[in-house]
């Protein structure tokens, strides 16, 4: 369809209406359509009214709402083909693509970055606080209970605990750091993450 036709239709819409004598607010009312999208297909410019599957359907109701038959009116035209040149768009230039191509990659890469520190933040907390390792040839007591060479035992923050026999040495390991010590009374107080 030539806008020519596009301003054809939209002349005969328009006369169709003021021989009915309806105002653009009438008619809008009748078919529930705003005004602002009547006006600019009365004046034909179809392009600045909506995607062309909508246009069509305006112009149908249009039609009914005005007692013409759309479908001697629009016919079989597809609005969806239509090539009209219109001012004021933006062009893309290469710039433009490269800028959108830039900001997106970095939008990507603070995503990925928030999405890693939340699920480090989330894993420190999970992790075990501390732990002692016997680093000793032989068993030790911790609170009573026997630690094998080699085994390890979590603490608790805020736990006191009494280690006997430890002759040999102890690791205490938190937060990825370790502390080879020699204690027999101590109190886990608090810990670096």
């Amino acid at each position: 369809m030539e806008k020519e036709k596009w301003k054809t239709i939209g002349e005969v819409l328009k006369k169709a209406r003021e021989a009915q004598g309806l105002s653009l607010e009438q008619l809008s009312q009748k078919i529930d359509v705003p005004i602002w999208k009547l006006r600019l297909i009365e004046e034909g410019q179809f392009d600045r009214v909506d995607a062309p599957f909508y246009v069509r359907y305006y112009i149908k109701l249009y039609a009914q709402g005005v007692g013409l038959d759309p479908n001697q009116l629009i016919g079989e035209e597809d609005f969806s083909r239509e090539e009209v040149k219109t001012t004021g768009k933006m062009r893309k230039t290469p710039f433009s693509e490269m800028l959108n191509l830039t900001m997106l990659v970095i939008f990507f890469a603070a995503l990925f970055l928030f999405v890693y520190s939340v699920i480090r933040f989330f894993g420190v907390l999970h992790e075990p606080n501390v732990k002692l390792v016997n680093t000793s040839n032989q068993a030790i007591l911790l609170d009573g209970k026997p630690v094998a060479p080699g085994e390890s035992v979590l603490l608790k923050t805020g736990s006191k605990y009494e280690i006997k026999n430890n002759k040999g040495g102890c690791t205490i390991i938190s937060a990825n750091k370790q502390w080879l010590v020699r204690i027999e009374n101590f109190e886990v107080v608090l810990w670096e993450r």
